[in-house]
């Protein structure tokens, strides 16, 4: 997974075999989009990850919405398993 930094949010979840639909978003503080939240299917057996991404430009949301075509062209800055529930 540590080969995933560097690659574009779709460029993972191409990997992992995991459609946006399945994507959490995560914005911490409220707003500030930071990181996403998804099961890679492409592992055996399944994992959690989460995918810290780029902050920048538009990367701010008051109404804590961002586009898909936004989200998945953000570069990986680092990558963990998760242990939290998904949704």
């Amino acid at each position: 997974m540590n080969d995933w930094v560097g690659l574009t949010v779709a460029e993972v979840l191409a990997l992992c075999r995991t459609s946006y639909g399945d994507v959490r978003l995560l914005d911490e503080p409220p707003g500030k989009l930071r990181s996403v939240r998804f099961l890679c299917h492409d592992v055996e057996p399944p994992r959690r990850v989460v995918l810290d991404i780029e902050y920048g430009s538009g990367s701010f949301s008051q109404a804590r919405s961002w586009p898909q075509a936004f989200v998945e062209k953000l570069k990986v800055v680092r990558v963990h398993e998760s242990t939290d529930v998904l949704h």
